[in-house]
């Protein structure tokens, strides 16, 4: 077995060996609204997961650009502090990977893929169209990660889900499930991969 001593490996290794062994993760795809322009910001998080039960709390990770500066989700979010987190299904895979390219601020990535987008309940951030499930959220907590010389490296984010919003076809509203045939959900492995649900199996917890 390979043996890796953290502080003895650089930040391009660190990155490959996180992400590539922390599988597989739901991709927070996160409607954000430039309070000073109006735009809508479209932009897909791996780094981002449950945070709560007797809250309903979410996680995402925003990691800062190589020079240290915020991206444009987060910087919305703290400004104007809500937003919509858009599950993303295989049907429309090929959108959210347009929406991560690098744009300035003032362009939506909307138009990246003509993405539509429809009204929230609780917040002012649309959600996008076509998503089964769109949760809106808050700013709950915000906590910056910063490194030993002091440099904030991330922007961590605990959001409060205020709203759900769920497809007739991918929610069994007697029991309370998720239906993940018609959800059919996207996670993110390492680097370009990508992965999705094919056969799910039960394993009864132990009493």
């Amino acid at each position: 077995m390979y043996h890796l001593a953290a502080n003895q490996i650089d930040e391009k290794l660190q990155y490959k060996l996180l992400s590539g062994a922390i599988v597989p993760r739901p991709i927070g795809w996160i409607t954000s609204l430039n309070k000073e322009t109006g735009v809508i910001n479209l932009a897909p998080f791996s780094f981002t997961s449950g945070a709560g039960q007797k809250m309903p709390l979410i996680s995402v990770a925003i990691l800062r650009k190589e020079d240290f500066s915020i991206k444009d989700t987060a910087r919305n979010l703290l400004n104007h502090p809500e937003g919509v987190i858009n599950i993303v299904s295989k049907t429309f895979i090929d959108k959210m990977n347009a929406t991560a390219a690098k744009v300035p601020a003032d362009v939506s990535e909307l138009t990246l893929a003509d993405i539509k987008i429809l009204d929230s309940n609780s917040v002012t951030v649309p959600g996008v169209h076509d998503a089964l499930i769109r949760l809106e959220v808050k700013v709950y907590q915000y906590i910056p990660i910063r490194d030993r010389d002091e440099h904030i490296i991330t922007d961590m984010f605990i959001l409060e889900v205020t709203d759900y919003h769920l497809d007739e076809s991918v929610y069994d509203i007697e029991n309370g499930y998720i239906l993940y045939d018609g959800l059919a959900p996207v996670a993110r492995l390492a680097g370009n991969l990508y992965t999705d649900i094919t056969e799910p199996y039960i394993l009864e917890r132990p009493e």
